[in-house]
């Protein structure tokens, strides 16, 4: 009898039938010992030849990305080798072996705990997602002191599915797509650099299913339906020749899809909608420009903050630089970090935040850590004069946030002219709109701000007062709650009385579901990851907004959530059936 799973985050498309390999990766016995005085010289000698190999080996593995991917996606692992030559941490290790006389697998191991303990508490999705990356570095470097032969994906000779509890970036990197078909995790999430390196190679994977590799034997037959976050073990005949076909149709629908790459996102009656694409780490750049974004609508610039020290101005001007100078003369637009205390000094232990989405974050943090803030400031200013830089604050809830933020650019701006350093003068200053009094207070925001921009992930948060990654009460998490949807309306009226421009962010752009519900209520920039970029310009190009608009009035008559999720999932299956969503 056939087992369906549903638990799990889809981080790449498609669907694969085939064999299961249960990969457990390389399990590292730590040994634990004390050092003599008289061998503490030579660990240290160890630790270094360790150290340089596992370099060597990161390296390597980006040389080999960038041969057969790209530069972009190579780049991934400068971050392992600026978390392997963090200063403080192999100072850390060094000083330890010399002071606590302990073996250096036992010392990396301990220091790689601390760090992953931190960053496990954090409430962020994206910065949680760093730990696997923490744990490839440390079990690479301690495989290499010990000298062990690592086994890896690359060593299989067939057709596979792989499960594993977990894959590191370079594992991934490593695999050979004509034999692995797919992959299923139980930890991970949609943008980890497994998962961006699983899109970029074109596997398709679940990640985040919590258990599912207990769940299956080597050789068992599997489907992956990585369009509806499926998994099927031991599949009736049945259930495989249902899959096969819907296999053909999805390989069928996306090259019709990838037709409309050089065809403009316009309805039928003639309306453009602008679709931009929303940006983790710029080693995606080159994908979102090949599914030809118009622009980047979301440039998150939290990753520049996951290392041991703050980056400083020069390695942030070159990071924002490197993406505007890619799509110019295209719009980019840079917001200022959005994490809290918590985050930044996860690390050092030296901030611990009660309440993390209702204390000094986004905006607010930066606002009380001004020589950061300016820091980051200058270098977005300077990479603005190199292409269409938009700047966008985070979690704004007040006009005087917002003008206190705005005033800390135009002091650097002046800084700037002092010293003769070029940047463009004109540059837009917007707000994310993300909690409701945002939304109330917006008509006196646009008088100020350069354009809004609406990020639904943390609004239908702040608005139903549900915690985004609580299981308990995930079901309470729904963008067409009444209450959100009356708030967007609202809030497109106030943008469009003041003619402030106006784009949304948030997951749901991205969700094809959503798409005409959200050209219904107003919007015209939709800015996403580029996963289903296809399948949204597909509606974009097979709807008029008089018909939009009506979906939109009939269920804002409704109070029900479940019925407005009926309305709009029974109009979208009848109008796209062809699109696998």
């Amino acid at each position: 009898m056939s087992q369906t799973i549903t638990k799990g985050i889809i981080a790449s498309p498609g669907i694969r039938i085939g064999k299961a390999f249960v990969y457990q990766g390389n399990k590292i016995i730590i040994p634990k010992y004390m050092l003599r005085d008289s061998e503490i010289e030579a660990e240290l000698q160890r630790y270094e030849r360790a150290f340089q190999k596992t370099k060597k080996e990161i390296q390597s593995i980006q040389t080999q990305i960038a041969s057969n991917l790209s530069k972009e996606m190579s780049d991934i692992f400068t971050s392992h080798l600026m978390v392997l030559e963090d200063p403080k941490v192999d100072e850390q290790a060094r000083r330890k072996i010399r002071e606590e006389k302990r073996n250096i697998e036992w010392i990396i191991n301990d220091i790689s705990i601390d760090l992953i303990n931190s960053l496990s508490k954090i409430k962020d999705d994206y910065i949680r997602e760093r730990i696997i990356d923490l744990s490839d570095i440390s079990k690479r470097l301690i495989a290499n002191l010990q000298k062990t032969h690592t086994t890896t994906l690359s060593d299989i000779n067939e057709e596979v599915i792989v499960f594993a509890p977990d894959l590191t970036p370079s594992e991934t990197a490593l695999m050979n797509k004509t034999l692995i078909l797919a992959f299923v995790t139980d930890k991970g999430g949609k943008t980890s650099h497994t998962s961006i390196m699983a899109r970029a190679l074109e596997i398709p994977a679940i990640v985040g299913t919590i258990n599912t590799t207990s769940l299956v034997k080597n050789g068992d037959t599997v489907i992956v339906d990585a369009i509806h976050g499926k998994i099927i073990i031991d599949p009736t005949e049945a259930e495989i020749k249902e899959f096969r076909k819907a296999q053909k149709d999805f390989n069928k629908l996306e090259v019709e899809l990838s037709k409309l790459t050089n065809l403009p996102a316009k309805t039928l009656d003639s309306e453009d909608i602008f679709i931009y694409g929303n940006i983790e780490i710029p080693e995606e750049k080159k994908i979102i420009k090949e599914h030809m974004a118009q622009g980047i609508g979301l440039f998150r610039s939290e990753f520049l903050f996951l290392n041991k020290s703050l980056p400083d101005e020069e390695y942030q001007f070159k990071e924002y630089k490197r993406v505007v100078e890619f799509f110019n003369p295209m719009p980019v637009t840079i917001r200022t970090i959005d994490v809290g205390g918590d985050k930044i000094y996860a690390y050092t232990r030296e901030y611990k935040e009660r309440n993390p989405f209702l204390g000094c974050r986004a905006i607010r943090f930066s606002l009380e850590n001004p020589d950061m803030f300016k820091i980051q400031l200058r270098a977005i200013l300077r990479a603005s004069y190199y292409g269409n830089v938009k700047m966008m604050f985070p979690m704004i809830t007040t006009v005087e946030e917002f003008l206190k933020a705005r005033g800390f650019v135009e002091e650097t701006m002046k800084e700037l002219d002092h010293e003769g350093v070029p940047y463009d003068e004109n540059i837009d200053i917007g707000l994310m709109i993300e909690v409701p009094s945002a939304i109330i207070n917006a008509d006196l925001l646009a008088k100020y701000a350069d354009f809004f921009s609406i990020g639904t992930n943390d609004l239908v948060q702040y608005v139903l007062a549900v915690d985004r990654i609580s299981e308990k009460i995930a079901y309470l998490y729904n963008p067409l709650n009444i209450a959100v949807l009356r708030l967007l309306r609202s809030v497109i009226q106030t943008s469009r009385e003041n003619s402030t421009p106006i784009s949304i962010c948030g997951e749901i752009a991205g969700e094809p579901q959503y798409t005409m519900v959200l050209l219904g209520l107003g919007f015209r920039h939709l800015s996403m990851s580029p996963t289903y970029m296809y399948q949204v310009k597909k509606i974009i190009r097979s709807v008029r907004i008089a018909e939009c608009e009506e979906l939109v009035k009939t269920i804002m008559l409704l109070e029900d959530t479940h019925e407005i999720e009926e309305i709009v999932r029974q109009t979208f299956k009848e109008k796209f059936h062809e699109i696998q969503y």
